[in-house]
């Protein structure tokens, strides 16, 4: 979130580059880095794994200089793409004023470019941030390498909204500037309407001349280094990183360095190759549990039948491994996406949930029997795709507002997001109330909401994804989407680890 100092008449901002892995956001970093402090006043900060390949994020703070009598900064701060640092994504997002999505441009990388943008939008709702109203700039990188797809083709999948997009090649430093210089402009004039800035000399009718102004003296000193948008930047000119090292080596600078915030910048090292190295881990538990529960569902399903009277057994036995399994499942991910909105797991361990319809699983009264009247009236659909459904309801979570519509509304998604799934799997149903900030006209307002998350295996393409949250889908998903809207909530969409994807429903709570 911007910081004011009125005091000092400063304004900090933070602006965060987002995209799939590899897709050149730290590129863009060096770039501006270059073109704005070419003598390396301030240090880029990066941390790379063993592979050589940045995973948490670059740090580089510098300022646009006085804008109406106020000393603009922006942090700028990149993202690790890898699927198993959704966390470190969804921290680094935090507080975040403005993001700047960048895409692999190639055919070959529009799903990784999908999943990203949704993801991106899971994490700044997690942050209290609204998708569609943060200062957003697309830009689809790697112009120079064959089979891309046409740029109004990445405007239908990835800008449904109608933000600035750039073609750019960041590597060579075509289209990074432009793009970073939208981003400002439009996050600057977000925040002098946001805050009334107009009255403190900051016109948001203004921003764009003044953006430039503050600019001018950075393009002419990268022009005359011959650092010009379109060439690439002179070799003198590269920024002067501090690099964590990779997780084998533990060599460390002593803090008993004279060199200035050096104790600081090291602990910041330590701390994030602590995170890293948990976050890989985790990863490899992931993978492992995975395999291993595959495993037992696959033996359980060859159980052998000796005798007609063993086929009860025998369901009954599958059932209670599904049930087993399933809840292994959630807690593999729940470790592998960390949730930084859940709340911690008890120190004892849960009893698993009882497959649907068996016996009461935790929660208030009456939304657990609401939940069970929406199951039972997609039973037959379940059973036709062999579908399993576990439950859980959080203790003290609220009833939504109409209470009588879950019903109908959640059977809708069921029956919708069953036949998205991979047949004879588990899908699981998890309830729990999540405080939302939701935007108005007298400002932010936070609401508590009921949320109802169905996680599956298989995925929904991205646009019938769009046309479900903006209430045009068809089938039984499209309908109960569009009563979620007429009640006032809202549907989304979060990927999750081994294409899995979970639909959540958020319903105002009473």
């Amino acid at each position: 979130m911007v910081q004011f100092n009125f005091n000092e008449r400063t304004i900090k901002a933070k602006v965060v580059y987002y995209g799939p892995a590899q897709s050149g956001k730290t590129t863009n970093l060096e770039r501006i880095h270059r073109r704005t402090d070419p003598g390396g006043t301030h240090r880029l900060i990066s941390l790379n794994t063993a592979q050589d390949r940045t995973l948490f994020f670059d740090l580089l703070p510098f300022s646009l200089g006085a804008v109406s009598g106020y000393d603009f900064q922006v942090q700028l701060y990149t993202v690790p793409g890898q699927v198993q640092y959704n966390a470190t994504r969804r921290v680094v997002l935090a507080g975040a004023d403005a993001v700047v999505f960048v895409a692999d441009s190639r055919r070959a990388f529009l799903k990784e470019n999908v999943a990203a943008l949704e993801n991106m939008k899971v994490n700044l709702l997690a942050n209290r941030l609204v998708p569609e109203k943060i200062p957003l700039v697309l830009q689809y990188n790697k112009q120079d390498l064959p089979d891309l797809l046409p740029v109004a083709e990445l405007n239908t999948v990835l800008n449904p909204w109608g933000r600035p997009t750039f073609a750019a090649v960041a590597s060579a430093g075509d289209g990074v500037m432009e793009t970073f210089l939208t981003v400002v402009q439009d996050m600057l004039h977000a925040i002098a309407v946001k805050y009334n800035l107009k009255d403190k000399g900051l016109d948001p009718e203004n921003v764009p001349e003044l953006v430039k102004a503050a600019f001018a003296s950075v393009l002419e000193r990268a022009a005359q280094d011959g650092a010009v948008p379109g060439q690439p930047a002179p070799e003198h000119a590269a920024p002067r990183m501090i690099v964590s090292q990779p997780p084998d080596s533990r060599a460390v600078p002593p803090a008993t360095s004279t060199e200035a915030g050096l104790v600081s910048e090291e602990l910041l090292h330590r701390a994030i190759r602590s995170n890293v190295e948990l976050a890989e881990a985790l990863g490899d538990l992931v993978r492992e549990m995975n395999l291993g529960l595959a495993s037992i569902l696959s033996h359980a399903e060859l159980l052998p039948i000796y005798k007609d009277d063993a086929r009860e057994k025998r369901a009954a036995a599958i059932q209670s491994i599904h049930a087993d399994a399933e809840r292994l499942r959630g807690i593999v991910r729940r470790l592998g996406v960390a949730s930084a909105s859940s709340p911690a797991p008890p120190a004892a361990a849960p009893a698993p949930p009882a497959p649907v319809p068996a016996a009461a699983t935790a929660g208030p009264p009456g939304l657990d029997s609401l939940v069970r009247d929406a199951v039972a009236r997609v039973q037959s659909v379940l059973d036709g795709r062999g579908l399993a459904v576990t439950v859980r309801i959080a203790p003290g979570v609220l009833p939504p507002r109409p209470a009588a519509a879950v019903p109908e509304l959640l059977a809708g998604v069921l029956e919708g997001v069953a036949g998205a799934s991979a047949p004879r799997t588990s899908m699981a149903l998890r309830c729990e109330r999540k405080p939302v900030l939701m935007r108005g006209r007298d400002g932010d307002v936070r609401q508590d909401f009921l949320m109802m998350a169905v996680s599956h295996q298989g995925m929904l393409p991205a646009d019938e994804q769009q046309r479900l949250m903006d209430g045009a889908g068809a089938g039984p998903l499209g309908g109960a989407a569009r009563r979620v809207r007429e009640l006032g909530g809202f549907v989304r969409f979060a990927p999750l680890p081994g294409g899995a994807l979970e639909t959540r429903v958020f319903l105002p709570t009473v």
